[in-house]
């Protein structure tokens, strides 16, 4: 294999798919990216097993092949390279691959020797069939996954806790997530319904993928292929399994009503959460509200070290009430909200308090109170 390739564009294209190689892996296929020649291109694919990430750059092909090498070490490379066009070249012997790193121009007298493994034991995405995906515009879901991901679980032992919940209702898409104290839902209406009738279940792993890879994109693809999700956008495709399981009945979670509700000025009610969360004690950084005729008290304290206390008037005249919360959970909601208000809704201190969005009737967030 032999071809030239502009270094900043093959460091970005590095940087797209390590993502999904996980950091624990040490010297085999799943901590390497493999990189296959096209016609006038260069594939690199990575995977974990779970989720699989192939994208594209342009290249001049000397000599066609495929090549498996170590991320961490390309990546490295490639960050410090200092010539514009990079030429690699790979000989194979009967044990492993060498690749060659050196100036495509010649100026530069700098070499990088790189050993790989059998570029097979990396699979790389099949063909999909075009009549089998559904297009969807890249910022409705970005905004979506922004605004629900936050509240999903990462490596909970209820495994449908670790993902976000997509279910269609015709040309409306519902997300969802949850960790199992809080919870956050969103609907929004698109132009095709969704490839899936039941909903299913996306890994927050493939969830950070997807952002990424729908940065600055205005359509991305989504379809079933092999039973797995397959989803593209732009020169980036991703295809990932689902996480097996029922979601729970996230409407029951979902207080139908509530008997107080107040507006916080966003921007001030952010900056006083974060100085709370500097005296929080650790691990559950409990975060206290405390509610009275026309103010609302911020609060939260380590014994013998340090303690906050804040008075945030606002419009309520309902009954003396103080609720607390893990602090993390008060901070991500708030910053999910796009309006210069919150709205918060609650009944007592031990009842879920509803969280929304003035100017977005279509989500919703719900966290569980801690014990005062």
């Amino acid at each position: 294999m032999k071809f030239t390739v502009n270094t900043t564009e093959f460091l970005k294209a590095i940087n797209s798919v390590d993502g999904v190689i996980s950091v624990r892996e040490i010297k085999s296929a799943l901590s390497n990216l493999k990189i296959q020649t096209g016609e006038n291109e260069v594939y690199l694919s990575a995977t974990d097993l779970e989720i699989a990430i192939k994208t594209s750059v342009p290249s001049t092909i000397g000599e066609k092949g495929t090549a498996s090498l170590p991320a961490k070490q390309l990546s490295s490379i490639f960050k410090n390279l200092n010539f514009d066009t990079s030429l690699l070249t790979t000989t194979e012997n009967s044990e492993n691959s060498e690749t060659t790193i050196t100036d495509a121009s010649g100026k530069m007298d700098t070499k990088f020797k790189v050993n790989g493994i059998d570029s097979e034991d990396i699979k790389t995405i099949p063909k999909v069939d075009e009549a089998s995906v559904v297009e969807f515009p890249c910022q409705t879901i970005r905004e979506m996954f922004r605004k629900t991901s936050y509240a999903m679980a990462i490596e909970e032992t209820r495994f449908v806790f670790n993902g976000l919940f997509l279910k269609p209702d015709n040309t409306d898409l519902i997300v969802v997530g949850t960790d199992g104290r809080r919870l956050s839902k969103i609907v929004r209406k698109f132009p095709k319904q969704f490839p899936f009738k039941n909903g299913v279940i996306i890994p927050h792993k493939a969830v950070r993928e997807m952002l990424k890879m729908m940065e600055g994109k205005e359509t991305a693809k989504i379809g079933f292929v092999e039973e797995q999700i397959y989803v593209s956008s732009g020169n980036v495709e991703l295809l990932f399994k689902l996480i097996d399981g029922n979601f729970p009945d996230y409407e029951q979670v979902i207080p139908k009503q509530t008997t107080e509700s107040v507006r916080v000025v966003k921007a001030d009610f952010l900056t006083f959460l974060k100085q709370a969360l500097i005296s929080a004690e650790e691990p559950s950084k409990q975060i206290r509200l405390a509610f009275s005729k026309g103010n609302v008290n911020i609060s939260s304290s380590n014994p013998g070290t340090m303690m906050f206390d804040h008075n945030m008037p606002i419009e309520y005249n309902g009954e003396t009430i103080t609720i607390a919360f893990k602090g993390d959970y008060l901070s991500d909601v708030v910053k999910a909200v796009d309006d210069p208000e919150v709205i918060l809704e609650f009944t007592t201190s031990s009842a879920p308090v509803l969280f929304k969005d003035p100017s977005d009737s279509d989500f919703v967030s719900v966290i569980m109170p801690m014990k005062l």
